[in-house]
């Protein structure tokens, strides 16, 4: 939860409002008490001229009642201070004022420097509220200098609100905006990232690595990413491989079929050599045929589309019929081919898994040595069919073993036409295996590293009960052992 991208975009944005929020507040803030404290300076400035044009107008018999009255008309609090030490205050703080002016403040003010004495924040025992500062200036009364000190009683009420809350509304976007700016590149960086990879890959260009050490969701994307670049690098080099052993085995033949056709030509040839040299062409045609059979046989398979119509039936009387209908075959080796099967019925395509037995058995032919042994051996589990087959036969090396299902590989590194064979059989079978939602490998060599042993497994195939049962399992079944 704390590593995924939706967290880091809620913290970012939260944290984003808070840093706004409190820069716009510090801002503000200074904005707005200079914004007061040049106001009430000026705003006291003027006072104080005022005071002295009505003193001059008025000409009051005494001081302290028009300093009273000119207090209470303009909320004001004032100390009147002359060189002779006389000190006068009016207005509610003037006593306290009065406390806090020294004679260095009068004296200042009597040199005609504008004196700032105290920023009064009233009693605080009292809870009396902040106050404004007090400003002191020289004025002349009566032919006199004197240094007045004023102090509003309070903060004017209207000090251009507008212009603060506008002033907050506008730092808070100027500042979110540029942290917002700053997160987003610096989220937006990973997926620029992975579209100029995307596109690298479009392109063809398999060796794009992305960072992937995050764990949030874009980490994991680009680790997706990157699992699919060498997985599409893989599939492009056997894309590669496919194509140039389609090529050497459509190659071979033709080159055969082209060098006899052209030999046939000559009226030199004896009646033995020009039908030795049809029955060559009329095997690589063969083999040509047979090639283009298994091509299209595997692209229907690999585009799962491929016919496939299951249907009940007897899997041990399928497996004897395949031997028997390659007795030529393996009689010409003198093999010995057995069958240790008992009555089984599966639901499955009879056709496409004939293929897969056909094919078994004829590599085992094809790779033992005459008179060796090729066993077939049917094993009936709950709800599960396996097929063993053995021979003795020159065995599989065991780097080769990983390999053998892979498209046109062959054992005989040669490609020796000679074998009859294209590399696509045991491809064609793991293909139809695993359209029954099967498996088949290849199991551990011999002591001896010799012979190779296949096991086919049918799972979740509807086993039906035999009408009678067998009292043990024999070769080939119901025939016996050949």
């Amino acid at each position: 939860m704390i590593r995924s991208l939706y967290f880091r975009i809620t913290l970012t944005f939260l944290v984003i409002v808070l840093i706004s929020i409190a820069l716009s507040f510090l801002l503000t803030n200074q904005l707005f008490k200079q914004h007061v404290r040049g106001s009430l300076q000026s705003d006291i400035h003027r006072a104080i001229e005022q005071i002295e044009q009505l003193y001059q107008v008025s000409r009051p018999a005494s001081l302290q009642p028009f300093l009273e009255e000119v207090a209470n008309m303009h909320h004001f609090s004032i100390v009147a201070a002359d060189g002779n030490g006389t000190r006068l205050a009016a207005g509610p703080y003037g006593n306290a004022m009065l406390e806090q002016v020294t004679n260095r403040h009068i004296r200042m003010a009597l040199r005609g420097a504008s004196v700032f004495p105290y920023a009064w924040s009233g009693d605080e025992e009292s809870g009396e509220r902040r106050r404004p500062p007090a400003i002191g200036k020289t004025i002349r009364l009566n032919g006199q200098d004197w240094a007045l000190f004023v102090q509003p009683n309070q903060f004017p009420k209207n000090s251009n609100f507008l212009l603060t809350v506008l002033t907050l509304i506008g730092s808070l976007l100027v500042i979110g905006s540029t942290l917002i700016a700053i997160a987003a590149k610096y989220l937006v960086k990973p997926i620029k990232q992975l579209h100029e990879a995307a596109l690298g890959i479009a392109a063809g260009n398999f060796s794009v690595h992305l960072p992937a050490h995050g764990k949030d969701e874009l980490g994991q994307l680009a680790g997706s990413m990157n699992t699919m670049a060498e997985s599409l690098s893989r599939i492009e080099m056997m894309r590669q491989e496919f194509v140039a052993n389609v090529s050497h085995e459509i190659q071979s033949p033709l080159t055969s079929i082209n060098g006899f056709a052209a030999a046939l030509s000559s009226e030199t040839l004896s009646a033995e050599e020009r039908q030795r040299y049809i029955g060559i062409i009329r095997f690589e045609s063969s083999r040509l045929s047979k090639l283009s059979e298994n091509l299209l046989k595997l692209s229907s398979l690999d585009s799962q589309h491929h016919p496939f119509h299951p249907k009940p039936y007897r899997l041990d009387r399928q497996l004897r019929d395949v031997i028997l209908a390659n007795e030529p075959a393996w009689l010409a080796k003198r093999l010995q081919v057995e069958l240790y099967a008992e009555e089984t019925f599966i639901t499955a395509d009879e056709d496409c898994l004939n293929a897969v037995w056909t094919n078994l058995l004829v590599n085992s032919i094809k790779f033992t040595p005459d008179g060796g042994t090729i066993v077939f051996r049917l094993i009936r589990l709950e709800n599960t069919a396996e097929v063993h087959v053995t021979d003795t036969g020159v065995g599989i090396a065991e780097e080769e073993r990983e390999r053998i299902f892979e498209r046109f590989y062959k054992t005989d590194r040669s490609h020796n036409r000679h074998t009859g064979g294209s590399g696509l059989g045991l491809s064609i079978s793991s293909k139809i295996v695993k359209l029954h939602g099967g498996t088949i490998e290849l199991a551990s060599s011999s002591a001896d590293g010799r012979g190779a042993h296949f096991i086919v497994t049918l799972p979740n195939c509807p086993l039906h009960e035999p009408k009678t049962r067998e009292a043990a399992c024999h070769p080939l079944g119901e025939q016996g052992t050949t």
